[in-house]
């Protein structure tokens, strides 16, 4: 999950193959002090993220080995910092994952969650015609290129039985294509939370009653084959960690949404309706969540993003 900057004026979106690269180096410096020893994971992390829940459930208190913490500002880099052996260990959403893919880079899915609600929608202003997703036939639709906004598009279309290029996707970061839709520039936009709940606060947006089967609300904790080979006790007991203070934040909600909000400087209102909506569960890695997945690889291929075709099974080691 993203969260938009406290400060409005830092751009919430980093390229790659530039900035990612600056994120990725810093994570190497740090891990250089830390590869030596089999008692110490490098975890990546983001804003309001994996260190903000553990420390707020109670589980760092008991960990008994070291952690080193290095920062990204969205999962591609933190994926891509995976990649290059400067971090253990991360938590990300399935899309960026499978893009990854292309380079067989030795990243794996070694934990699953699912977030059950509707955390990824597609919202409209408030007095818009549009009021289902046929309605979207032929409109123009903002959504970061590749995201998993980008697929609930796709796989809308494909159900449908209708061209992929059936709506006119504008790709745009999540600030801009907020922008484009309340200054009229686009028809609708494809976000999920907490963006979804500050555009239905702060500027009256609606969102649509969709079919949420369309995308799985899959994420995941990673590794490497490193990692695996050297930390896999470390990764499994991670890993449960991380699952009860998931199962932590659903029952101590407000306690959630007030560190969350401190975190990541969403407003305290959009934090609780989106923490009220969605529910994070934990999932078993098997054939049903990897079908799922190589269904995305699949649909992502199938309209351009993906160079080649990826399949995804190998990439997965439940542990």
């Amino acid at each position: 999950m993203r969260f938009p900057p406290k400060d409005p004026a830092m751009s919430l979106e980093f390229s790659v193959s530039r900035r990612g690269a600056l994120a990725i180096a810093g994570a190497g410096l740090l891990s250089a002090c830390v590869k030596g020893s089999a008692k110490k994971l490098v975890i990546g992390d983001q804003r309001g993220g994996v260190q903000a829940l553990l420390a707020a459930s109670g589980e760092l208190k008991t960990v008994p080995y070291a952690i080193e913490w290095a920062q990204f500002p969205n999962a591609a880099p933190l994926i891509e910092a995976l990649a290059a052996g400067a971090i253990d260990t991360g938590v990300g959403g399935d899309a960026p994952f499978i893009f990854s893919l292309q380079g067989n880079a030795g990243v794996k899915a070694i934990a699953a969650f699912r977030t059950k609600g509707n955390p990824t929608t597609v919202m409209v202003p408030g007095t818009s015609a549009i009021h289902s997703f046929d309605d979207l036939l032929g409109k123009r639709v903002a959504t970061p290129r590749g995201s998993i906004g980008h697929y609930l598009l796709l796989a809308g279309l494909k159900r449908a039985g209708k061209p992929l290029d059936a709506i006119h996707i504008t790709f745009l970061s999540p600030s801009d294509g907020r922008a484009a839709l309340t200054s009229g520039s686009v028809d609708a936009w494809a976000i999920w939370d907490p963006y979804a709940a500050i555009g239905e606060l702060s500027d009256g947006l609606r969102i649509l009653d969709l079919d949420r089967s369309l995308t799985p609300g899959l994420g995941f904790v990673f590794g490497t084959e490193t990692s695996l080979a050297t930390k896999r006790p470390l990764l499994t007991d991670l890993s449960a960690r991380f699952a009860r203070a998931r199962k932590w934040g659903e029952t101590h909600r407000e306690e959630y949404a007030q560190m969350l909000t401190q975190q990541t400087g969403v407003p305290i209102a959009a934090t609780r309706r989106y923490l009220n909506r969605s529910v994070n569960v934990p999932v078993p890695i098997d054939a049903g969540l990897i079908a799922e997945e190589q269904g995305i690889a699949d649909l992502f291929h199938q309209a351009g993003l993906l160079a080649k075709p990826v399949l995804v099974a190998p990439h997965f080691e439940q542990i």
